[in-house]
């Protein structure tokens, strides 16, 4: 990863603006506990089954969902979300350049819908998702940039003198479309978003209002989180208020596929440790704030195992001081990607499990936090060996720590739930103060044979 200097920021906000704390997104996201993504709505889109130029607004339930309320984000701050991501869809609601102008219907109705989030107390994050003119491509890159200008001009002094609760994000899973590299990434493409991310920077500080000091996320290529996209990942050293943004949906095969590769037992924790583990080198260890601006592991009817993956997963990320943003499209049935948590309509959770998972993996990732107190940190149980020793320790204590973990009777929810807050912590501390990693993975696949 590399760092660009960037123009020093406005000290303070412009007079007129609703008031605004003047911190370092480090500092902002400690406040963020985890986060639900309001999917497949605002950033629905049906070009060629609506007429837009006639409704506006009809895109919002083109793919099958209610249109938002208020009260679904008060039900979902209080089961414990606070923050809110607004996937949104800018194609079919603005004109042809070089305006590029939004339709002010839509502009409404996205306001009102962010309106509805903040009101919660909860913070929220506004982005532009699923457009079709700025794929990573090289020779795109020139017709892209004037558009993404232009909209961000116009979202930014919309929302001009909305405090920091109100987060910009630039772009969503930015990537070459239809090619080979699509989620894995290449030089071009990573080359093409860090363009995008610094004019995204530039003309949201360009703006009036509180944007010379609002908080930004710019994404990695496609979001992700592999070593060539986060090697290739430009973020900016001379601005404290710009955050990171990376998706999650790890194992892939238990959390996201839809083929005949996908697994409803979630018996290995590896791909979730390789990504914190790289969220972690690349970003956190340099003092990048980040968020997982989408995470989740669809519905196979396994409510017992996604408890455990959400429980894992919040926890580890959590740990590393890393808020993480719920993906919910809504769809509960069918054959594809079965993401939904709550009816939009009769606002009942419908796993409540699976959030459940979550809630704990919370608690438990902010106990052990390196954001945590020093009286936190001073009572886990850190070695003071150095690295080759440690080594041995774990080699030598490998099966005294499985019979006392694994001691649990099978039906002793409260012995393993006690014995996977111990053995995690045990993890956490062994990542952190960077042990032998393939003994602290080791230990990760023993925590995880807990709930087995």
């Amino acid at each position: 990863m590399k760092f660009l200097n960037t123009l020093a920021l406005i000290g303070f906000a412009v007079l007129g603006s609703n008031a605004m704390r003047n911190i370092p997104s480090k500092e902002l996201i400690k406040d963020i506990k985890i986060g639900w993504n309001l999917g497949n709505t605002l950033d629905a889109h049906c070009l060629d089954k609506l007429n837009y130029a006639q409704d506006q607004t009809a895109s919002e339930t083109c793919w099958g969902n209610p249109k938002a309320t208020s009260a679904l984000f008060k039900k979902l701050n209080q089961e414990g979300f606070n923050i809110f991501r607004i996937p949104t869809t800018w194609t079919g609601h603005f004109g042809e350049g070089p305006e590029y102008k939004i339709d002010a219907t839509w502009m409404k109705r996205v306001h009102e819908v962010v309106d509805y989030a903040l009101d919660t107390g909860s913070y929220a994050i506004l982005n532009i998702h699923h457009e079709n003119w700025n794929y990573a491509f090289s020779n795109n890159l020139e017709a892209a940039k004037p558009i993404l200008a232009a909209l961000w001009t116009q979202i930014a002094t919309e929302f001009a003198n909305y405090d920091e609760h109100l987060i910009f994000e630039g772009m969503n899973e930015p990537r070459k479309v239809g090619s080979e590299v699509e989620w894995s990434g290449d030089k071009e493409g990573c080359d093409f978003v860090n363009e995008m991310n610094t004019l995204f920077i530039k003309t949201v500080r360009g703006t009036s209002g509180n944007n010379a000091i609002r908080h930004l996320m710019i994404p990695t290529y496609a979001a992700a989180v592999n070593d060539e996209v986060l090697g290739g990942y430009n973020f900016p050293s001379g601005d404290d208020k710009i955050i990171a943004s990376v998706h999650s949906y790890t194992p892939y095969d238990f959390a996201l596929a839809v083929d005949n590769t996908a697994a409803s037992v979630f018996d290995n924790t590896q791909p979730v440790d390789w990504a914190m583990n790289n969220i972690k080198r690349f970003l956190v260890d340099k003092n990048v704030p980040v968020i997982i601006g989408e995470f989740g592991a669809m519905n196979r009817n396994n409510d017992e195992e996604r408890f455990k993956w959400a429980e894992y997963f919040v926890k580890s990320a959590t740990a590393l001081g890393v808020p993480c943003v719920l993906w919910d499209n809504g769809i509960f049935e069918g054959d594809g990607e079965l993401f939904g948590i709550i009816d939009r309509t009769n606002l009942t959770i419908t796993y409540p499990l699976y959030v459940e998972g979550m809630m704990s993996g919370l608690a438990k990732g902010s106990n052990n936090s390196s954001y945590a107190s020093t009286a936190n940190v001073a009572t886990a149980n850190v070695a003071t060996e150095n690295i080759n020793s440690q080594a041995v320790q774990y080699a030598t204590s490998q099966a005294s720590q499985e019979s006392s973990y694994l001691s649990c009777a099978q039906n002793d929810m409260t012995c393993k739930s006690q014995m996977s807050e111990k053995c995690f912590n045990e993890v956490s501390n062994c990542f952190r103060e960077n042990k032998d990693l393939s003994k602290c993975t080791e230990l990760n696949n023993l925590c995880g044979k807990i709930w087995n």
